[in-house]
């Protein structure tokens, strides 16, 4: 994975549709080359791996019931709680690999990349390591991002991070968790309307 120019980092970070929502992250800095993905295969913690195939296992295995007919209902409802058990578990796992020196919270995130307010500035092209620890179990994602900017917000730094090096299966879950996060403000956003016309 070679390292991308500031150019084509601002183009890649427009790739995706960007939600605005606080989540936990850690961003460390690295003081190397952008990781190969092989590198990258190889550095990803278990507890991440095994979010990732706990996520993939229970999506296909719903996709299955749907072929059973009136059992599948019933089943999916034990099958869905037994997994909502895995994902608790899985949950206090993750959290363990959030390192509290290095957390931070997302004003936005993407497939491409997010931004957050920091104590202290990056430089440009810096390459870090980011671990993303999504919302409502939805897993966490461990990979290799570059700064594109760096901006002073009062006496904050806004720094905005492109994934650089990351699974695409990974790339998906974040995604995925960011239409999730899109959806639930929108109806927010519809109800909070109905209550003013309402009223």
């Amino acid at each position: 994975m070679s390292e991308l120019t500031l150019q084509q980092l601002a183009e890649t970070y427009q790739d995706y549709f960007s939600v605005e929502h606080g989540i936990s992250l850690n961003v460390r800095p690295l003081d190397r080359p952008l990781p190969s993905t092989d590198e990258l295969a190889a550095a990803i913690p278990a507890p991440f791996l095994m979010a990732s195939d706990v996520n993939s296992l229970n999506s296909s295995a719903l996709r299955s019931l749907n072929r059973l007919g009136e059992l599948a209902e019933e089943l999916a409802n034990y099958l869905q709680q037994q997994a909502r058990k895995v994902d608790l578990l899985l949950h206090y796992v993750l959290r363990q690999q959030d390192d509290e020196s290095t957390r931070y919270i997302t004003q936005s995130y993407s497939g491409s990349g997010c931004c957050y307010l920091a104590d202290s500035a990056l430089s440009p092209l810096q390459v870090v390591e980011v671990k993303l620890f999504l919302d409502n179990n939805d897993g966490a994602v461990f990979c290799y991002g570059q700064v594109l900017s760096c901006e002073q917000v009062a006496e904050k730094w806004q720094i905005k991070v492109v994934f650089s090096c990351i699974r695409e299966e990974d790339r998906e879950l974040i995604v995925r968790a960011s239409l999730h996060q899109q959806s639930k403000l929108l109806k927010q956003k519809a109800e909070q309307r109905q209550q003013h016309t309402s009223s």
